[in-house]
């Protein structure tokens, strides 16, 4: 090899060592330079924030309990095939008919077909005498048809009997309407004329009831019983004791002859035994009690706290609840789960941690220096110290008052939604700059 090239080479490897040399000092400088400006930066400087949110927390006592209901149980001794003439959890008035009774089950199964028929028939024919009457708007028929349809799934889910047959009587009769303007049939009078036959055939069979089962007072009518009615006196249940309460928990035998009862009286009452801890706490409930029976669809029921009845502050008491709003399912009550809402406070939700609570010390209107508790609030790059007044404390947030009381707070400063609350930091104090 000549030596011109071998000094050809020399000099570009020198170059490449020369390139490698700058690269690693650039490399080193920079990391110095981090290094330099990340050491002037403190790490007491970095905070972990969050945002003040309004939040809505409910204070309740879970327990077990009792209803009690002003209830007369309806009796009939002969031998029986019943049918029910009205729904269970209907409103009934003081003497109305609340059951038939049948010889036999086939009469009983007769007499039922031939109210259907009657059912069915009374709406054919009311779509045959008002067909000229009838909207001929097909899509509003089909908004209705959806709409019964609906109300039909709600009733199945609500297992409401009367709802039921109600909502299938509609959604019938809708189907038929469109049936009719659509010209898929030109009316119904072989249909009724088929009815009208089935019904004579039913007759002649037999369909004919023997006796009539009715009320002698009036209320929400239940064709079943469970052995509790009457072991609580409804006009002295709020003279129930602990003592008392316990020997009432075992039902009575019901009856064969026993064939539904009768819920009357405006006014039912939720009866449940509490430690003394519970006691105290609903005591001092800030709310009227909303009552809830969380494994049923009974819930946010209002209710009134009639009696707490107590030894002493010690011992276990009785409460009991006056309400006043009925409906089917609540007529079906009785051991239930309870859920007693006995606080509620709105405010903004915090972590607990973001509490400093009387290390912080700030001037009142005449220049008096008083400890006070408060959180640290970012703005930009700087913090602010507010005071708060803490309305409920739970194990890892508190709730504070957005409008707390004029002279409960020293400095007159106070958390407001959406602030950017510290949760965590070192040394902490106004006007501090932080990352």
């Amino acid at each position: 090899m000549k030596d011109s090239d071998k000094k050809k080479k020399s000099r570009i490897k020198n170059k490449r060592v020369t390139f490698l040399a700058v690269l690693v000092c650039v490399v080193a400088a920079a990391i110095f330079v981090f290094s330099l400006i990340n050491s002037n930066v403190s790490t007491s400087d970095v905070v972990d924030t969050e945002i003040a949110k309004r939040y809505t927390y409910n204070e309740n006592i879970t327990t077990s309990s009792n209803v009690v209901r002003n209830e007369t149980l309806l009796t009939y001794d002969g031998s029986k095939v019943l049918f029910y003439t009205v729904s269970d959890g209907d409103i009934v008035s003081a003497g109305s008919e609340v059951a038939l009774v049948f010889a036999n089950e086939t009469d009983a199964l007769n007499y039922n077909r031939i109210n259907e028929i009657n059912k069915e028939i009374e709406i054919l024919e009311s779509l045959n005498t008002s067909y000229d009457n009838v909207n001929t708007d097909v899509s509003a028929i089909d908004k209705q048809i959806e709409m019964n349809l609906k109300n039909m799934i709600s009733a199945v889910n609500s297992n409401s009997s009367h709802q039921i047959e109600d909502s299938s009587n509609n959604l019938i009769y809708s189907i038929n309407q469109r049936q009719v303007i659509t010209g898929e049939t030109s009316g119904f009078a072989e249909q009724i004329a088929s009815l009208k036959s089935e019904a004579a055939e039913c007759a002649r069979q037999g369909g004919t009831y023997i006796d009539a089962i009715k009320t002698t007072t009036g209320g929400y009518f239940v064709a079943s019983a469970d052995g509790y009615e009457g072991l609580v006196d409804y006009h002295k249940v709020t003279n129930l004791t602990v003592d008392s309460y316990n020997d009432n928990l075992k039902p009575n035998k019901v009856g064969d002859n026993v064939i539904g009862k009768i819920v009357s009286g405006l006014n039912w009452y939720v009866v449940c035994k509490l430690n003394a801890d519970e006691a105290l706490t609903l005591s001092h409930s800030n709310v009227y009690p909303v009552i809830s029976f969380p494994n049923t669809t009974c819930t946010n029921i209002p209710a009134e706290l009639a009696a707490l009845n107590q030894e002493s502050k010690q011992s276990d008491a009785v409460a009991v609840f006056r309400c006043n709003y009925m409906n089917s399912p609540i007529s079906h009550l009785r051991n239930e789960t309870v859920q007693i809402t006995v606080n509620s406070y709105t405010g903004l939700r915090i972590s607990k941690s973001a509490i400093h609570d009387g290390n912080v010390e700030v001037a009142d209107g005449s220049g008096e220096i008083q400890r006070v508790q408060g959180v640290y609030v970012r703005h930009g790059s700087q913090l602010e110290f507010k005071e708060v007044s803490i309305m409920y404390a739970g194990p890892d947030f508190v709730i504070i008052d957005e409008t707390p009381d004029e002279g409960v707070l020293v400095s007159g400063e106070t958390l407001k939604l959406n602030d950017e609350v510290v949760i965590k930091g070192e040394d902490l104090f106004e006007g501090k700059n932080v990352q």
